[in-house]
């Protein structure tokens, strides 16, 4: 991953050498004993010439969360040195939304769209990415 030798990931291995994903280091405050980590309406802070702003208009956004994991900080520069880009972050700065710039579409989220998508109203980022796969961006 993004020339990352042994890039790994800590839900499936504890030990891996190289933890990419790692246990969130932010829970969320008053969120129920059993409940992940991240888990709840998180605010999410937009860099301005993104796609995830283009998509949404606006700077900050509240999105639900049901996550205990996250982008490992250390490993930041890395991979934006290598052309991903943390597009979107939370309150404690961490990684929230990552793309690939100059890509028609590749845009990943710690946080689930589709818990907010509703009968008729689906997630606008949602919408974005048939609107992309179908041509009519």
């Amino acid at each position: 991953m993004a020339g990352i030798r042994d890039a790994g990931n800590t839900e499936y291995d504890e030990d891996t050498p190289t933890p990419l994903i790692v246990l969130a280091s932010c829970p969320v405050p008053d969120r129920p004993d059993d409940a992940p980590l991240l888990s709840g309406k998180l605010r999410i802070r937009l860099s301005p010439d993104s796609l995830a702003f283009r998509i949404y208009r606006l700077p900050e956004i509240t999105e639900e969360f049901n996550c205990n994991y996250e982008l490992n900080p250390a490993y930041r520069d890395v991979i934006e040195a290598e052309g991903l880009r943390v597009s979107g972050t939370g309150e404690d700065g961490g990684a929230r939304i990552v793309e690939l710039p100059g890509h028609l579409f590749f845009l990943a989220t710690a946080f689930q769209p589709q818990l907010t998508s509703e009968e008729g109203r689906p997630h606008p980022l949602i919408t974005s990415y048939l609107q992309a796969a179908s041509g009519r961006t």
